[in-house]
């Protein structure tokens, strides 16, 4: 892995626009590290009250009080969007790759300059926008758009076929309605692996709003419509046609009942069982079926801290 020194670290800082103030201490070889497993000559981040238990790293802080001696501190204003900001500079993905010889690319494809799609990907009459990166072993169904710098990792499908049937009870059959709309994803959203989002069913597509996260093995049925900036943890399912407010939070394994409506910012809790619309914002939603109640706490668990830009 990668090492650095503070110079370096406080050198790139600058760069990315970050104030700080630091101690004079210069310290080599470090690598960034979780404080789930402590081991010095690391970067961490602390927020709230410091840990003694860090030794020889550099600690991105908002307090440079009851740090040990033998650390650099370097007080920022925000300690996890700086650390954070850090990795990307230096971890993120900066070569583009362009189109591997292995994906198959329907003719009528529309693909923007500055796209990377990774190997086996099978891409039907759809449009990718600049900056999109498709890991490998994606398929992008037919009418579907991915927004500019989406990213999307491996054996994930964009625009399946969902299931909607009826039986002809003249003659014993199962009539399957082909399902002919699309999915349209928005701009600098992040779509984890094993992921299935469902077309729209005929003349509707799938929206997934602006900046939506959607972590691994999650499962967006047809004719969703996904606001702004959501965060899905993984596994999520969210069956066919519901509609979810802008910021709104879904903990592991939570399951949407069709037609559901959603106000922004709701919480529903790991395995809550959504029956009922929330017209209400700010709710948590928990339990089988689930109830809303009013936040006990004002940060909850697992949801992604919000940072209010009057503290910037």
């Amino acid at each position: 892995m990668q090492v650095f020194t503070t110079e370096q670290i406080k050198e790139t800082l600058s760069e990315l626009g970050i104030p700080f103030e630091s101690s004079r201490l210069e310290l080599h070889s470090l690598r960034f590290k979780s404080l789930r497993k402590i081991e010095e000559r690391g970067i961490y981040y602390v927020e709230g009250a410091s840990t003694g238990h860090i030794r020889n790293s550099l600690i991105l802080c908002s307090s440079e009080e009851g740090f040990d001696a033998s650390n650099c501190v370097v007080k920022v204003s925000h300690p996890q969007i700086a650390f954070y900001k850090l990795m990307r500079f230096y971890f993120g993905n900066k070569v583009n790759k362009g189109v591997h010889p292995s994906a198959i690319i329907d003719p009528a494809a529309l693909i923007s300059p500055g796209v990377e799609i990774g190997p086996y990907c099978v891409i039907g009459k759809a449009e990718i926008r600049t900056g999109a990166v498709l890991a490998s072993h994606i398929v992008v169904g037919d009418n579907c758009v991915i927004g500019e710098h989406t990213v999307i990792e491996s054996h994930s499908t964009i625009g399946a076929s969902g299931v909607a049937w009826v039986w002809d009870s003249a003659s014993g059959e199962r009539i399957v309605q082909p399902q002919i709309g699309g999915v349209i994803v928005g701009n600098n959203c992040f779509l984890g692996s094993d992921i299935s989002i469902v077309r729209g069913s005929v003349n509707e597509d799938t929206l997934i709003g602006d900046g939506t996260v959607v972590a691994h093995g999650t499962k967006l049925g047809h004719g969703c419509t996904i606001g702004a900036n959501n965060h899905f943890a993984n596994n999520v399912s969210l069956a066919g046609n519901v509609t979810t407010g802008e910021r709104c939070f879904f903990g592991s394994a939570a399951v949407v009942r069709p037609m559901i409506t959603l106000a922004a910012d709701t919480t529903v809790g790991a395995g809550a069982v959504v029956v009922e619309s929330v017209r209400d914002s700010h709710l948590v939603l928990m339990g089988v079926p689930a109830k809303s109640s009013q936040p006990t706490k004002t940060r909850l668990s697992g949801v992604p801290k919000k940072i209010d830009k009057k503290d910037d």
